[in-house]
């Protein structure tokens, strides 16, 4: 099912593959295939996407995790999609921060697989990410991209499935460094990558693959001056563009190409038409951007409501398991004043751990296990170390139970261990915690959590 899902053609998508891709998502459900349900979903955003219906491609997008599709058994390929889209969903509202996090939460993950396909299509996404701020690490991972990219080619062993859409994303790696290396004036290498993507474009019939090409083609002859050369290849990305991906990305991209290529050579017709052109594309973009923030707003609403439930939740099940705890150990205190009493000179009990020595080992070990247990035996043993939490700050269950792995004193690499996450996750987390918690820049966040009770 997910290869069908993969043979898709995502080029010329629309209305008639989504509904197509309806249909396949229902067998899955069907089955309880959830990876094939939430890649069906990416896919759907994906093409909204590209028809530049934002509202609709954040809706998709959503309801992988509103529908509860990902848990600990998911396929790494769906979680990999899924920061993949949430990166480009929040490079769309201008939120670069967002978007960089969401790209760090699967490069290390991505790299350890092995897998050619995901080290090429992450390092592609990194070297996007410096493209603005560092020239020389965007080289240094689309160079990483590109050799990962043929490795994928190449298939040796037959270790991958070649379909479509992979190869001709695999294809792109040539175009992109030809780009990298014009914007860095590095024109002869630059030559090299674009005459390979433009040998490389004619392999596979893609519609993306040719908008791609043609547009960094563009750029280059531009940039050397062969005017013919670049109005011939910008005009086969703009009538691309304009057919087949109405997202602003692509068509701002080659507007701006088109742009500058009638500045440098004074035609004030073709400049005032294209200005005019990339006005419109903005206005229509802002548009899009309200409609998508909206979206934002509306889901962080939810998310605070929905952190306010499990707040009176976590108070009541913290009130109800101190309340157990008190009646436990008034029953326990009883029964054994009653009982030796009457037996004072008969107990004779071999040594045995304390009853917080032996609660205290337990709890460690539901920790390293990771056990949904965990935090509810925690609560007994620290009854007071979430509410004096939540005082500081509103968390989710989530984060309140990571911070009872820190007071436990567990270090970042046993967290990481333990959750089954990367050690950059774990440095995340605290950092966000900092944050959230106000802890001070130069006092250590072990520190912070053991004046805590205090």
């Amino acid at each position: 099912m997910k290869n069908i899902l993969f043979d898709i053609d995502f080029s010329g998508a629309g209305p008639k593959e989504i509904e197509k891709i309806d249909s396949l998502i229902a067998v899955c459900k069907k089955d309880s295939y959830n990876d094939c349900v939430a890649l069906g979903y990416l896919k759907i955003a994906n093409i909204y996407d590209k028809m530049n219906d934002t509202k609709k491609s954040f809706y998709y997008i959503n309801k992988v995790e509103n529908e509860n599709l990902m848990n600990s058994d998911t396929d790494f390929e769906v979680i990999f999609y899924v920061h993949l889209q949430k990166s480009f969903l929040y490079r769309k509202l201008g939120e670069r921060v967002a978007s960089f996090k969401e790209l760090d939460e699967i490069y290390d993950k991505a790299m350890k697989t092995g897998n050619a396909y995901f080290i090429y299509m992450i390092n592609r996404q990194y070297a996007d990410k410096y493209i603005e701020t560092d020239s020389k690490l965007s080289l240094k991972y689309s160079k990483i991209a590109y050799k990962f990219s043929k490795i994928y080619r190449e298939n040796k062993g037959n270790h991958y499935r070649i379909d479509k859409n992979r190869l001709s994303n695999s294809y792109k790696t040539s175009a992109y460094l030809g780009g990298i290396y014009t914007d860095l004036n590095k024109l002869d290498s630059a030559r090299i990558y674009i005459e390979e993507a433009i040998h490389n474009e004619k392999k596979v019939d893609d519609i993306s693959l040719k908008y791609i090409t043609s547009l960094y083609a563009g750029r280059y002859f531009r940039v050397i001056k062969n005017v013919e050369q670049a109005q011939y290849y910008l005009w086969i990305a703009k009538n691309i563009a304009k057919n087949y991906f109405k997202s602003e990305n692509y068509q701002i991209a080659v507007g701006d190409e088109l742009n500058a290529l009638y500045e440098s050579i004074g035609q004030k017709d073709s400049i005032g038409y294209y200005s005019n052109w990339l006005v419109g594309i903005e206005k229509v973009n802002r548009e899009q951007n309200q409609t998508l923030n909206d979206a934002v707003d509306k889901q962080n609403e939810l998310e605070n409501s929905n952190r306010k439930k499990e707040t009176k939740k976590l108070f009541f099940i913290l009130s109800l398991s101190i309340a157990a705890c008190l009646l436990f150990i008034f029953l326990f205190l009883y029964y054994y004043r009653k009982h030796k009493s009457k037996n004072l000179d008969k107990i004779d009990i071999p040594h045995q751990p304390s009853v917080d020595e032996s609660a205290f080992k337990e709890l460690i070990q539901l920790a390293k296990e990771n056990n949904p247990e965990f935090l509810t035996r925690f609560n007994e043993y620290y009854p007071h170390f979430s509410e004096e939490l939540l005082k500081v700050s509103p968390l989710k269950i989530s984060e309140i139970r990571f911070c009872a792995y820190i007071y436990l004193n567990f270090s970042t690499k046993e967290i990481a261990e333990y959750t089954f996450t990367s050690v950059r996750t774990v440095q995340t987390k605290k950092y966000n915690l900092r944050k959230k918690l106000n802890i001070p820049g130069d006092m250590d966040i072990y520190v912070w959590f053991s004046k805590l009770l205090k």
